[in-house]
């Protein structure tokens, strides 16, 4: 008997946590805002800058790697190999870095062994996404993105 009700409020336990993780994510999701939105209905001219062409890459975390934020964006995507939901969006990216827009990093960060990564940018679980600038300091953070183009959409 004390089994039995050992194993239901396991599986109630289980069952509530990954409702409230659904919840969280939903509710952390940041929404994209365009300059534009951003500055209001003022606008500021700024001279263009001539910016190099490079490809997009999908690469593994490197220090080194953070100063191609100065000619674009850079996501740090925290993942974790025993998430399914990772697996399937890493194999998606490797497939289709081609498709990544000019100038655009993603870095793979291993969830489990980058506890300092975790703390400074504050990342609560696997799955998140950290846009940041190229002094490593954070633009935008958000969880459970599905494919490229929402993580493109939402950096900012």
């Amino acid at each position: 008997m004390k089994k039995k009700v050992v194993i239901v409020l396991i599986i109630l336990f289980i069952i509530a946590s990954a409702g409230g993780l659904l919840l969280y994510k939903k509710l952390h999701r940041s929404k994209a805002v365009t300059p534009a939105a951003a500055q209001g209905s003022q606008t500021v001219a700024s001279p263009q800058k001539e910016v190099s062409k490079r490809p997009g890459s999908y690469v593994a975390y490197d220090p080194a790697v953070l100063a191609q934020a100065s000619d674009g964006k850079v996501v740090l995507f925290f993942n974790a190999k025993w998430s399914s939901t990772c697996k399937q969006l890493d194999q998606a990216l490797k497939s289709n870095v081609s498709k990544l827009p000019s100038n655009f990093t993603i870095m793979s960060v291993d969830y489990d062994k980058n506890y300092a990564l975790k703390k400074k940018y504050s990342v609560p679980f696997e799955d998140t996404f950290v846009q940041v600038d190229p002094s490593g300091d954070m633009v935008n953070r958000w969880s459970g993105s599905e494919d490229m183009s929402e993580i493109v959409a939402l950096a900012k």
